[in-house]
């Protein structure tokens, strides 16, 4: 049985990961206090320790306003350490699976209802703001060994811990009227469907295939209006929402006014195409409709 270290278990792609383990496999799954990204020489110890057959980081300083405020920490978690523990796995010859996102394009507008074309993994990068600067780095660092996986994920979202899915379907629960923003795109995608690609990318990699870089997302382009309408429905479906629960589209620029601290600025339009996976994959990856009955009857088992 192989042994994968997992990082950053108690996250919404770490649950999804441990939830859906194949029985070959056995993990290890150290929590946040046992290996501290903000400390220098943690990792390289910790991969020493253990010497897995593969390792996951679903680690990452994700707070993107914020990065805003403390750039130099988002940077710590996100590069730094990261690059860390790329130079450990190399040094021992195992395999990286890492997670980036799709904030590392500058975005493309939306112009009088026309929708650009979605990014590819040949596109040029770009980002905006601090977080998408992390990411980059700490990408470009896991890139640099040939057998290692970078994956670019959009607007996860599930039933595991908090996530935009969560807090839509809760606020919704409690009868609240949400404020979405109509005019910034992306590729929301179920973490349940990014842990059934990396289970068959992790025995590629296991097997001696080779690594690259990959965007894992949700088929098809959405709002954050058109998301929470989505979801707000399928709560309505499983009795969690009453009939009528109210959202508000609002623009980015008018939801970035209502802020009471600073926001970061985001790509208006930054949904990824997930092609290339998908034929390395030899099937199509799921649409991000397919996770929301999951998502929302995960919540209903957990109590919201």
């Amino acid at each position: 049985m192989q042994n994968i270290l997992l990082l950053g278990a108690t996250g919404q792609v770490g649950q999804a990961l441990r939830a859906s383990l194949p029985a070959e496999y056995f993990l290890t799954a150290p929590m946040r206090a046992e290996v501290d990204f903000q400390q220098a020489g943690e990792l390289a110890a910790t991969v020493s320790a253990h010497r897995p057959a593969l390792v996951i980081n679903c680690v990452a300083y994700n707070q993107v306003d914020g990065a805003e405020l403390d750039p130099a920490l988002a940077m710590r978690i996100n590069h730094s350490a990261v690059a860390e523990l790329a130079e450990a796995c190399a040094a021992h010859d195992i395999p990286l699976i890492h997670f980036s996102t799709d904030y590392v394009f500058p975005g493309r507008t939306v112009e009088d209802g026309a929708l650009p074309a979605l990014y590819t993994e040949a596109d040029a990068v770009g980002p905006v703001n601090h977080y998408g600067r992390s990411k980059l780095a700490g990408e470009q660092a896991v890139a640099a060994v040939a057998r290692n996986l970078v994956l670019r994920v959009s607007w996860v979202f599930s039933e595991f811990g908090t996530n935009m899915g969560s807090r839509i379907v809760q606020q919704a629960a409690r009868g609240q009227t949400l404020a979405m923003a109509c005019d910034q795109f992306g590729s929301p995608t179920y973490a349940g469907h990014i842990a059934e690609a990396v289970w068959l990318l992790a025995a590629e990699l296991l097997n001696g295939t080779q690594g690259g870089l990959y965007h894992l997302s949700g088929t098809a382009a959405a709002s954050r209006l058109e998301l929470a309408r989505a979801l707000v429905g399928a709560a309505t479906d499983a009795g969690i929402a009453a009939e009528g629960v109210s959202i508000k589209p609002v623009s980015q620029q008018q939801f970035a006014a209502q802020a009471t601290s600073p926001i970061a600025p985001r790509p208006q339009w930054s949904p990824l195409c997930a092609a290339k996976l998908g034929e390395r994959l030899g099937r199509t990856l799921p649409h991000w409709r397919e996770g929301l009955a999951r998502t929302v009857q995960g919540l209903k088992v957990r109590g919201l």
